[in-house]
């Protein structure tokens, strides 16, 4: 059995101070919607919560960060004042990411509260970096049993000929992750029942398949929407399970 991370985003006060285009663009949910930086240097965002929060997960994703792209985050006492690193220059994306686009996701070892927070974001060759969506949250981490996992989902549409032949609309291929939750104490089922009900089937959600991506697994990196809900089960009055799904934004 392997952790499952789920991500609700947090909400960010204002749009990211940075330089480029497209700032605001964030902080929506379309990942198509991008931010853009005006050359290769060296790029710092500035993010204002709005308020004191507590958070050990920190993604951006949709990005076309190179392999050898890296990043640094900092809390801070002040809009890109007083910074303190919560986590050493690392790479920002998974080395097995095949793109275009590639999602970077870090997690820290223990939750840091802060209002302000900085990424540092060192981007390589000749392409500036862009990236789509921004979430930064706290995760729900729990074990999941063996059974249903990661499917790949074809939007385009199909009809059969008479010839033979086929009528193509083209589409995208795209994920969707199934999970099941067992074991779940009280408060880890009102902890998840807090998360669905803010979230709804609309809202966007980030969702890890493994909380160890020591094997780099870009595709087990998922930002997109619960497809559905199911009842909890309880199998005792001390245990319960759950399952779910969640469809990836293409």
């Amino acid at each position: 059995m392997t952790g499952v991370l789920i991500i609700k985003p947090l909400a960010i006060a204002l749009a990211p101070s940075l330089p480029g285009s497209g700032q605001a663009n964030l902080l929506t949910a379309d990942p198509n919607e991008a931010w853009i930086a005006p050359s290769t240097a060296v790029v710092a965002m500035d993010i204002d919560m709005g308020a004191l929060v507590s958070i050990d997960s920190f993604y951006l994703g949709y990005t076309n960060a190179a392999a050898a792209a890296t990043w640094t985050i900092a809390r801070a006492t002040g809009l890109g004042t007083g910074l303190t690193t919560i986590r050493a220059a690392g790479l920002m994306r998974a080395p097995d990411s095949e793109g275009p686009r590639h999602h970077c996701f870090a997690r820290l070892a223990a939750p840091v509260a802060s209002r302000y927070f900085r990424l540092t974001l060192t981007q390589t060759g000749a392409a500036p970096l862009y990236a789509g969506a921004l979430v930064l949250g706290r995760a729900f981490e729990k074990y999941r049993e063996y059974g249903p996992g990661r499917t790949p989902i074809d939007t385009s549409t199909r009809e059969d000929l008479p010839g033979g032949g086929f009528a193509i609309g083209e589409g995208v291929v795209k994920s969707q992750f199934a999970f099941s939750f067992v074991d779940l104490s009280e408060a880890e089922t009102g902890q998840l029942w807090s998360i669905k009900k803010d979230r709804g089937v609309t809202r966007p959600v980030v969702v890890v398949e493994d909380a160890d991506l020591s094997g780099g697994l870009n595709d087990a990196i998922h930002y997109g929407v619960f497809e559905r809900f199911q009842a909890y089960e309880r199998l005792d009055p001390a245990n319960t399970r759950w399952a779910g799904s969640v469809l990836d934004w293409a």
